[in-house]
C-alpha cells in the first residue's frame, strides 16, 4: 500500500454523503503547492480528492471548511478521467483544521492553549544548534 501525508488547504467546503448501505463518506479536495517554481516563476498547484469514511466522516464535514488548512494521511490513489491524471487519498488519518478541537461540542471558547511550542503568544527565540535536525 501506498501511504502519504499531505498538507494544504481546502478548496471547498466538505461534502457528506450517505451510502446506499448507511454509511458514511465525507469528500474534500486539498490544495498542495508545490516545492518549485516553474520557468516563469510561477509555483503549481497539486490537487489531492480524499475522502474519508465511517463515523469520523462527521466529525470531517463539522470542522474541514474551504481555506481550511489540514494535514492528512492515507492511502494514495492516482486515477485517469478525461486524459486527465486525478489524486486521490483514502485518509485513515487527520488533524484538525486550524488547531480547533474536535471534543469542542458547543460554541464556546476553546480551551487554553497548552502547546508546548508556545509562549503566551510571544515569540520564541530558539537557535539552530537546538534543533535535532
Amino acid at each position: 500500500m501506498r501511504q502519504i501525508t499531505i498538507s494544504g488547504n481546502i478548496g471547498k467546503d466538505t461534502e457528506l454523503r450517505t451510502t446506499s448501505n448507511g454509511g458514511q463518506v465525507a469528500n474534500f479536495n486539498v490544495a498542495v503547492r508545490q516545492n518549485r517554481a516553474d520557468d516563469t516563476g510561477q509555483y503549481g498547484t497539486d490537487w489531492f480528492r480524499c475522502s474519508v469514511w465511517g463515523k469520523r466522516a462527521q466529525t470531517v464535514e463539522k470542522y474541514f471548511k474551504k481555506g481550511s488548512h489540514v494535514s492528512v494521511t492515507g492511502s494514495l490513489e492516482v486515477s485517469e478521467y478525461n486524459g486527465k491524471t486525478q489524486l486521490g487519498v483514502n485518509v485513515s488519518d487527520f488533524d484538525l483544521p486550524d488547531n480547533q478541537r474536535g471534543n469542542n461540542t458547543n460554541n464556546t471558547a476553546p480551551q487554553a492553549n497548552n502547546n508546548p511550542f508556545t509562549n503566551n503568544g510571544q515569540s520564541i527565540d530558539i537557535d539552530d544548534n537546538d534543533l535535532p535536525f
